[in-house]
């Protein structure tokens, strides 16, 4: 039987090295790439999120290009990640620099309407050092 494995981007505490990056690692996913997004994304701080976390929403009007990673998850354990996630956090499609797209995380832009926007870092590495 073939291995089915998705593809997933986290801009922001599941990044290597960062607090949630267990949950990847406990569910066995493997790092693929570090990467950066489109021009189309702009990034802020989650309000009240233990750990600290960004969210990123896609603006094709006034976006960057933020740094991301892409991990490979088997596609059995998709559903044991999703559920860890915490709104206003949730999985869509995330169009990387290179023109092709992968699952990854986005935000409700609702509860980051007043949260500090921090699209100038470049990412969240840049801004939590």
């Amino acid at each position: 039987m073939e291995n089915k494995t998705i593809e997933i981007a986290v801009c922001g505490a599941h990044m290597t090295g960062l607090p949630l990056n267990y949950q990847l690692a406990e569910l066995d996913a493997t790092f693929v790439k570090a990467t950066k997004t489109d021009k189309i994304y702009r990034l802020y701080e989650v309000p009240e999120k233990v750990p600290p976390r960004p969210g990123m929403i896609r603006d094709t009007q006034n976006g960057s290009s933020l740094e991301l990673e892409v991990w490979s998850m088997p596609l059995e354990n998709f559903g044991a990640f999703m559920i860890q996630i915490a709104e206003p956090l949730g999985i869509g499609t995330v169009i990387l620099e290179d023109g092709s797209s992968v699952y990854g995380f986005l935000c409700e832009s609702d509860p980051i309407k007043d949260a500090k926007e921090i699209t100038s870092y470049g990412g969240w590495r840049a801004y939590i050092s």
